[in-house]
């Protein structure tokens, strides 16, 4: 009786315990999500960018065509067992090494997939919450349009993007928009500080937003330059969407400006900067726009 038991429960496994080893996968890593103490600093309602809607019905008809391939895909082997299965004689069945072999390769199989699967819903809600961050940046930054300035966001740059550029009347900004979840609640919880080369969050410090965003102006001056023929300076700056930045020492005068989106004083403050002329403003907003594909369907 033993012997008949045992390879039909591991062959009745093999069908349905990797699905529920996946289910529960996602039930924890959601479980502890929301027991996690980091919030999105992003308390404000968020207006739909154009073609909000017609995107998301895009990507459900998008994930519903997943679904149906994947159950395409399933229905030969879920009909082949239900055919085969009752005409097995369990009683007969003996598994050899290379049964053993396939099963323990399955398994090993079905552990990367679930590891796998954990890890890219991770990165997934990493990648909507920087979404919703550039979204928030965007919202404001279109204000600056009615103060005459031309704003574009996520302009093409070889092998990344600038999540906003800013071309005010007196100077070019490139803005590199940074979404970091909030330690606790209320509002003492979301201040960052800067010093002029590394932002002091609570409880951790980071440099690597500073220098990126450095490095993505320094790019965009000289494709500015080369496609103008002149030189452009290029303002490099950190946006924390929903974060109190607060400037101590050593900030004045920092090469990378930090703001919360809502600091629009930085984009309309010439100081004593010249202004740039329409021409050269024309030029620039020309040069960035051809850095955005063609649609070919």
């Amino acid at each position: 009786m033993l012997n008949t038991l045992i390879p039909s429960v591991i062959l009745l496994g093999l069908v349905f315990v990797p699905l529920g080893i996946a289910i529960a996968a996602m039930l924890w890593q959601r479980r502890w999500e929301q027991r996690s103490d980091r919030r999105s600093p992003i308390s404000e309602r968020l207006l739909h960018q154009a073609g909000a809607q017609a995107r998301q019905k895009m990507d459900a008809l998008g994930d519903d065509m997943m679904e149906r391939l994947a159950q395409l895909m399933l229905i030969g082997p879920l009909a082949m067992l239900v055919i085969l299965l009752p005409r097995v004689r369990w009683d007969r069945l003996q598994l050899g090494w290379l049964n053993w072999l396939v099963i323990a390769g399955a398994t090993a199989w079905v552990a990367w997939l679930v590891r796998s699967f954990t890890q890219l819903r991770r990165r997934r809600r990493q990648w909507r919450e920087g979404m919703l961050a550039e979204i928030a940046a965007a919202q404001e930054l279109d204000r600056l349009q009615a103060e005459g300035c031309f704003v574009l966001h996520d302009v093409p740059a070889g092998d990344f993007n600038i999540d906003h550029v800013v071309v005010a009347p007196h100077a070019v900004f490139a803005i590199e928009t940074k979404s970091r979840r909030k330690p606790g609640k209320g509002k003492a919880s979301a201040n960052v500080g800067y010093d002029g080369t590394c932002l002091q969050f609570p409880g951790w410090k980071e440099t690597r937003p500073i220098e990126q965003a450095r490095a993505i102006a320094d790019w965009l001056a000289k494709y500015l330059r080369d496609k103008t023929g002149e030189p452009v300076v290029v303002h490099p700056v950190v946006c924390l969407p929903g974060w109190f930045v607060s400037l101590v020492k050593g900030s004045a005068g920092a090469a990378v400006r930090v703001i919360n989106p809502k600091m629009k004083s930085l984009f309309l403050d010439a100081g004593a900067a010249p202004l740039l002329t329409p021409a050269q403003r024309n030029r620039i907003v020309h040069a960035l726009s051809e850095r955005y594909p063609e649609l070919t369907e």
